[in-house]
């Protein structure tokens, strides 16, 4: 599924927006930088140019660092030079982008991801989740953003997974860690310090199960993990969401052989992080879905769920209700519904 924001309605606004995003930091203050996605999710629910204007002030005077100061003219050649280099975000984001603009963007996606590992964690999956983003909304600097991310604060998980038996399912690959590593805790505060512990951990190296064998693992492992959001409301978990979609965004840009091993990166980074926050038990897929049709035999359309997420500044509230508005797309279940509808009810915006 290929999505194209601008096609939806994304407009000049958007487009301008994102230009000036390229004034802001990796980083933000206490988070890394949300406001070009949440605007692109914005976008594609159909806010109005206030809105999206409105959005970006309040992440401007919240959340925003100012990008570091241009510092050296990176030839595109040598980028593989600046992996986990962090200060080099905006000279390697205008490298990637100056070279987009001359060739193809196909071709730096598949030469970068040929060069560096895939590395689906990277700040929190956010690399991956922008780069998304910037395919969807077709905007060059954020493409080059998503990149740029994913070599400087590259997160490689590098496991042997050699030898390991497949789980049978989705399911049963998270069950199984469950039944290993249920309420294990690990020190750290932000989602990739957690990782790192979990990914030294040889109980979770002995417990991994390589991905099940299946022609629709992202199908599977978005309806497995929308139940797991909606069952923990975990914020770890909310990421695993908007994640999987972030690759389906992906895949139709890459190449086969970087296609199989993105999938099978994603896979252990999704194991590392449920592990990181406690590997809870959770209830059989189709009998949670039943639990909340009961809940919600009328599920709200997602024109009206659009209309409230849009006016709320939680960037995660905005992305997970795009996110599972285009999972639901390709499912007839009404749990992406659902769960939002759940979500959005704590997120209430008062009537004046």
């Amino acid at each position: 599924m290929r999505t194209s924001i601008t096609s939806m309605g994304g407009n000049a606004i958007l487009r301008d927006l994102l230009d000036k995003n390229s004034e802001f930091a990796l980083n933000a203050k206490g988070t890394t930088n949300h406001c070009p996605m949440a605007l692109c999710a914005l976008a594609g629910m159909g806010a109005s140019a206030e809105r999206l204007q409105e959005f970006f002030v309040h992440w401007q005077v919240s959340y925003a660092l100012p990008r570091l100061p241009v510092n050296e003219i990176i030839e595109y050649e040598n980028f593989r030079v600046y992996l986990g280099k962090r200060d080099s975000f905006a000279d390697l984001q205008t490298c990637f982008a100056t070279r987009i603009a001359e060739c193809c963007k196909n071709e730096v996606i598949n030469e970068v991801l040929a060069l560096v590992p895939f590395a689906p964690a990277t700040t929190a999956f956010h690399a991956l989740i922008r780069l998304s983003y910037g395919l969807q909304a077709e905007h060059n600097g954020e493409i080059a953003a998503g990149l740029a991310s994913l070599v400087v604060a590259n997160f490689d998980i590098n496991i042997n997974m050699s030898g390991r038996p497949p789980a049978n399912s989705v399911a049963a690959g998270f069950q199984h860690l469950s039944y290993g590593m249920e309420g294990k805790l690990y020190p750290g505060r932000m989602i990739t310090e957690k990782m790192q512990a979990v990914v030294n951990d040889e109980q979770f190296l002995r417990h991994l199960p390589a991905a099940p064998v299946s022609e629709h693992l992202l199908d599977e492992l978005a309806r497995w993990a929308m139940t797991a959001y909606g069952q923990t409301r975990d914020f770890t978990i909310l990421h695993i969401v908007t994640a999987v979609n972030a690759l389906r965004q992906i895949l139709p840009y890459l190449e086969s052989e970087t296609i199989a091993r993105s999938l099978q990166d994603l896979w252990i980074a999704l194991c590392a992080a449920y592990v990181s926050v406690g590997a809870p038990a959770l209830k059989d897929i189709a009998a949670y879905e039943s639990e909340m049709l009961l809940l919600y035999p009328e599920a709200d359309p997602w024109p009206t769920l659009f209309t409230k997420a849009i006016n709320i500044d939680d960037d995660h509230v905005i992305k997970l209700t795009y996110t599972c508005s285009q999972e639901a797309s390709l499912s007839s279940s009404i749990l992406y519904q659902a769960v939002v509808m759940d979500m959005l009810a704590d997120h209430a915006v008062p009537a004046y």
